[in-house]
């Protein structure tokens, strides 16, 4: 796989929706240039620390112990429910009601960074590691970008949340985490 083809697969796969996406539409709530820097390379290096790893030593770890890719799902899908949890119950006061540290950890627990790390990344021998992490950190950006524009576009720039889009967020978190659920059995 040449640079731009896993560029382009991976951009797929990450503007679809999914928990760092529902998550980065919902932190656009009261955003600042310098809150969108810092949600946004949270991001980025959270695909990274899973990515990069992933796709040197975890993928025949966890080939080898299935056991414990279904443990990495159900904690992914434990986490997403609790977070739609918290969202749903969350009144709308002017607090931001998504933590970086919250968009941290649906980021390192998301699936996507494990499939991109295990089946996406190219060899050695067909791209340069420098070169396909950078491309995969600039389409990380790409993607959440267009996440976090997309909430900003639909929140506007209130500081409280609608409570609409504070259930529909919840309602989408929810069905990310019975899906992720259901795949680990």
């Amino acid at each position: 796989m040449h640079l731009f083809p896993f560029a382009a697969g991976v951009f797929a796969l990450l503007i679809l929706p999914g928990p760092t996406n529902a998550i980065l539409a919902m932190a656009s709530q009261g955003l600042t240039a310098g809150r969108a820097v810092m949600l946004l390379g949270t991001v980025v290096a959270a695909y990274l620390a899973i990515v990069v790893p992933a796709s040197g030593l975890a993928g025949p770890f966890l080939n080898q112990h299935p056991l414990v890719a279904q443990g990495v799902k159900l904690a992914s899908a434990t986490w997403v429910f609790c977070l739609a949890l918290r969202l749903w119950g969350s009144g709308s006061s002017p607090t931001e009601v998504v933590t970086v540290r919250q968009l941290a950890i649906t980021t390192l627990l998301n699936p996507k960074a494990l499939i991109i790390g295990l089946t996406m990344m190219p060899s050695a021998q067909e791209v340069s590691g420098i070169a396909a992490t950078a491309a995969l950190a600039f389409v990380v950006l790409f993607a959440s970008l267009i996440w976090l524009s997309t909430g900003r576009i639909v929140l506007g720039s209130e500081k409280e949340m609608p409570l609409l889009a504070r259930r529909c967020g919840s309602a989408t978190l929810l069905v990310f985490s019975a899906a992720l659920t259901l795949s680990a059995f």
